[in-house]
């Protein structure tokens, strides 16, 4: 059904009117869906991936590895960037019942409905703001940060994706987002990026990382070069990095 829908799109996409009843549909067909057609009707700058479709739990394995990895405390500090809903953080608290976890999100409309469930579970160690980077954190403020399925766009995950990404995100700004996560994370911290569309090991900072999880997923995800071209390799199963120097 997913290798049939994503054929369907570019077909989709050059019926006369569909880009509006698309939008009309996202309004009506639910929170995650609404909040994403609201914040592309004016995108700001820094956004990668549009859509905030999340569940809760989504990555076990990964999130099971990092608790082993940086363990749990009252002086845990944990980076949700991108959460979307805030699944991902709810989520992150049963592994991490002790730990500061904060969520940022681009899309304010998000970060209203996180805010909205956290008031309902009164977790102080919980906190939201509405951000598309990290630019008012600390620099080595936590020990591991999170960024699931951020980088990457889905208008480019089709069957036939497009040659070039750069009309919808392109890697210097992917390899700027990450340079400043690096720079908030503590050394010997954990960043974990899952599901992007670039490589980190294309970046300069990546020389001051090493991998410690790989991770071999199922979903078809296209890659881009630095260049923003198609790479022919889609596979890349590095996901979680230790910051060494």
């Amino acid at each position: 059904m997913t290798s049939f829908k994503i054929q369907l799109k570019p077909l989709l996409r050059r019926v006369p009117g569909f880009r509006i009843a698309r939008f009309l549909l996202r309004l009506l067909k639910g929170v995650e869906s609404r909040n994403s057609a609201l914040i592309l009707l004016r995108p700001p700058k820094g956004l990668y991936q549009p859509y905030g479709t999340t569940s809760i739990d989504r990555y076990p394995g990964i999130f099971q590895f990092v608790r082993q990895s940086v363990g749990d405390s009252a002086t845990t500090h944990i980076l949700s960037f991108g959460c979307s809903t805030g699944e991902e953080v709810f989520c992150l608290r049963r592994y991490f019942p002790e730990a500061i976890i904060l969520g940022l999100d681009i899309n304010p409309f998000n970060i209203a409905v996180c805010r909205f469930r956290h008031l309902r579970r009164g977790d102080k160690g919980i906190n939201f703001a509405t951000a598309g980077s990290t630019a008012r954190e600390a620099d080595a403020s936590y020990d591991a940060i999170f960024a699931m399925a951020i980088f990457r766009h889905g208008d480019l995950n089709l069957s036939t994706p497009p040659p070039n990404s750069s009309h919808l995100i392109r890697f210097a700004d992917f390899e700027q987002s990450v340079a400043d996560l690096a720079r908030v994370l503590k050394p010997g911290g954990l960043l974990v990026i899952e599901n992007a569309m670039f490589r980190f090991c294309d970046t300069r900072l990546a020389r001051d990382f090493e991998t410690v999880l790989k991770v071999d997923f199922d979903d078809w995800v296209p890659l881009y070069g630095r260049n923003n071209v198609l790479l022919p390799d889609s596979k890349y199963p590095d996901v979680v990095f230790r910051k060494i120097r």
